[in-house]
């Protein structure tokens, strides 16, 4: 018979923390452009991770915390099921290097083969994806990929109340307050969870964007 302790973390509602973060080579991690950000996340963004950012609807302010990262590729970057058509004008005011590659497919399948194919790709400076749902298997592959290949992913998917144990390096939770957006660590790279911390994506907003927020 399991052991009851066995058994929670088997179900995920246990979470296994590390008393010290392993070390990382700087060349590893990707400035998030968010100073105190990076210092919640140990550095910023680790490449060879995937790294899940929940929302509680979409347009929340998920790309503006991500542009100075996508800023920062050499490489185009691939959009796996965007839920909008990326309007490259607007993109392009915030002065991404290069359009982003985007697809839709509404086949869960073969989204995740194509999202999967992507990580291999040594042609792309990073791949963000957006799914309703994705089981422990899926996250697990996409984590081993990310790892095999240095790839920097993202998953942006719908706000969770009790998130299961997830293969994700990093899990953030975003949600507006006070006319800011604030950003919870629910999962990190060898530290605890941290509670939510404002995160001054405004700045990057076009105006009638700030005044809608």
């Amino acid at each position: 018979m399991a052991h009851p302790l066995q058994e929670l973390v088997h179900k995920g509602w246990v979470w296994q923390g590390r008393e010290a973060a392993e070390q990382i080579a700087p060349e590893q991690l990707q400035d998030t452009g968010w100073s105190d950000l990076n210092r919640r996340l140990g550095g910023g963004w680790q490449r060879g991770a995937l790294h899940e950012i929940q929302v509680r609807q979409n347009f929340q302010g998920e790309l503006a915390l991500l542009l100075p990262t996508l800023r920062a590729q050499e490489k185009p970057c691939l959009w796996v099921n965007p839920p909008a058509q990326p309007y490259w004008p607007g993109l392009a005011y915030q002065q991404l290097q290069q359009a982003p590659i985007w697809l839709h497919e509404r086949d869960t399948k073969q989204a995740l083969w194509a999202f999967e194919q992507a990580l291999q790709s040594e042609a792309l400076g990073a791949v963000v994806a957006w799914f309703a749902e994705l089981d422990s298997h899926a996250v697990r592959r996409l984590q081993q990929v990310a790892a095999k290949h240095e790839q920097l992913a993202f998953v942006i998917t719908p706000w969770q109340t009790h998130s299961e144990a997830r293969s994700y390096v990093n899990r953030l939770q975003l949600e507006w307050q006070q006319q800011q957006l604030q950003v919870a660590v629910v999962k990190r790279r060898g530290g605890w969870p941290l509670p939510a911390a404002p995160c001054g994506v405004t700045q990057l907003l076009p105006k009638r964007r700030r005044l809608s927020a």
